[in-house]
């Protein structure tokens, strides 16, 4: 019978290379010391101990993962990748309050992409892919950055039904700057939304499948850009939309 579940995690992460291994190749043992760093005794005790757990059985000298090894494996997989995210946006992260309210499952997949902290500020081009291609878009903002012209030209055109949630004053930049865009919107009572905080970060979500999460550096310019398109993490955007929602001022002529 398995030891208890804290062991799992404890041989899992100690003997993870070992795992990954047998995981992908199912090799015999004798393989398994040719390509592995470790020496021999070593490999002996670490599929011994995954052995112990029922994470990986030998049948005709081959080692290979059961289903919970198999799954532990996966498992320990999201884990590594969350935290490769999570290390790949920490100076972004470490200026966010403690009450910024980002889900956790924004790191559970996904690709991080890194505009240059200086003007000429760059598009994220995947971004503006997606945005052209989308029949829907909601969109919040506490600063200005240069995919909302993007958003207001796809809306102008009727190429995508657009909401737009975005603080007083990138408000007041957009009718300013570009009353041709921004107010034909609110006089035909699309979703422009003002007075909104969301704590340092920008959502875009995009058909209701996809979901950019813009995180500003400490000088307040967009830094790091998460796409995720998991349903946890849809779901998560879909619920703080509907806060905002409820805080926001909606414009109408």
């Amino acid at each position: 019978m398995a030891s208890s579940t804290g062991n799992i995690v404890d041989v899992v992460l100690k003997r993870q290379t070992v795992l990954e291994y047998i995981c992908q190749c199912k090799p015999d043992k004798r393989t398994l010391v040719e390509n592995l760093s470790e020496s021999r005794p070593t490999i002996d005790r670490a599929v011994r101990e995954l052995e112990d757990l029922d994470l990986v059985e030998r049948v005709d000298g081959v080692c290979k993962p059961t289903y919970t090894g198999q799954t532990a494996y996966n498992l320990c997989e999201e884990f590594r990748n969350s935290f490769q995210m999570l290390q790949e946006t920490s100076p972004e992260l470490s200026s966010l309050p403690l009450d910024a309210e980002l889900d956790k499952s924004i790191f559970l997949d996904g690709s991080v992409f890194h505009p240059p902290d200086y003007a000429p500020y760059e598009r994220i081009q995947p971004l503006d892919n997606d945005l052209r291609n989308a029949e829907k878009i909601v969109a919040a903002t506490e600063i200005l950055i240069p995919h909302i012209d993007e958003i207001l030209r796809q809306g102008t055109d009727g190429d995508a039904d657009i909401t737009l949630f975005v603080s007083n004053d990138v408000l007041d930049v957009l009718l300013d700057n570009q009353p041709d865009r921004i107010i034909p919107h609110i006089e035909s009572a699309d979703g422009i939304y003002r007075e909104i905080e969301i704590s340092r970060y920008s959502l875009f979500l995009i058909d209701n499948e996809i979901l950019y999460t813009g995180i500003y550096s400490d000088t307040n310019h967009l830094s790091a850009v998460i796409r995720n398109t998991n349903q946890q993490v849809i779901q998560w955007a879909k619920e703080s939309i509907s806060e905002l929602e409820d805080e926001g001022t909606l414009l109408t002529a």
